[in-house]
């Protein structure tokens, strides 16, 4: 794989999610990023095309960003198939080629969900809460002065920028890494430590937390006067109120993302007054 076919595999990858459906999910878009990469390897067997197509239109669902290690595996295993030059060899490499697309779409979005959404989500927005204070941007206070646009949503941008520069990064290295990954190399994924990225990022949200919480103990204690105002009251209402929806929408399998965005922007509005 050269590196104009990797860099389209990469940008299609922005579109696995486009024709997501009920029925076999992100298949659509599973057959949209590799179709150059199948384009390319049956150019002399075009009649082939058509039915390979049908295979990566079969059901398949993994974390998306993740989802470049399995690009990766699948375009290595797709060259196998290709080359196969009796009919039980080829039957042989194509039961291997179901199940690598199987195994490593579920295994990427085991690794994917636990470190994506359960830990660089909600430490990003503990970032720019921190990152908020700093600026004055202060939800303890009952007067925020000198609060601008720049520094109400400068805090959201550096947390955007931080959460998709992470992401976009192993969108680019899983492909070569699982494309290039020996046969016992686990298709590249052990490449990374996963379960410590993951550790040390709960741990620094946990941080992050604690700083809000200290600051919070510390208004709460210098200004008990402070306690009546509909200021601070608006404030911690909304504080437990997207604390209280994260556990229920969790508990209903409903995706945090949702009540992440809609935090970042309530929080965003309620800083400018």
């Amino acid at each position: 794989m050269n590196f104009t076919m990797h860099a389209k595999l990469f940008f299609r990858s922005f579109f696995l999610q486009t024709g997501w459906n009920f029925a076999k999910y992100q298949n659509l878009g599973l057959a949209f990023v590799m179709f150059p990469f199948l384009k390319k390897i049956y150019a002399q067997d075009k009649d082939a095309l058509p039915s390979v197509l049908q295979r990566y239109l079969a059901n398949f669902n993994t974390q998306p960003a993740m989802a470049s290690f399995c690009f990766g595996a699948l375009a290595k295993q797709e060259e196998r198939l290709a080359q196969a030059k009796t009919l039980p060899i080829y039957q042989e490499r194509l039961s291997e080629w179901n199940a690598i697309k199987r195994s490593l779409s579920i295994t990427s979005a085991s690794i994917g969900d636990r470190l994506f959404w359960g830990a660089l989500k909600p430490f990003t927005l503990l970032f720019a809460l921190c990152i908020w204070l700093l600026l004055d941007v202060n939800f303890f206070e009952i007067e925020i002065q000198h609060t601008g646009l720049v520094q109400v949503f400068g805090a959201v941008l550096v947390a955007f920028c931080t959460f998709n520069v992470l992401s976009l990064f192993v969108k680019w290295k899983g492909i070569s890494l699982s494309y290039h990954a020996p046969n016992n190399g686990c298709f590249g994924l052990t490449q990374f430590d996963w379960n410590k990225t993951i550790y040390d990022a709960k741990r620094m949200g946990i941080l992050f937390a604690s700083v809000l919480l200290l600051w919070g103990v510390y208004y709460f204690v210098n200004d008990l006067s402070g306690l009546t105002t509909i200021q601070f009251i608006t404030r911690a209402v909304i504080v437990l109120f997207f604390v209280s929806i994260s556990l229920i929408t969790r508990d209903l399998g409903i995706p945090n993302m949702y009540v992440y965005i809609a935090a970042m922007l309530i929080f965003s509005i309620v800083g400018l007054f």
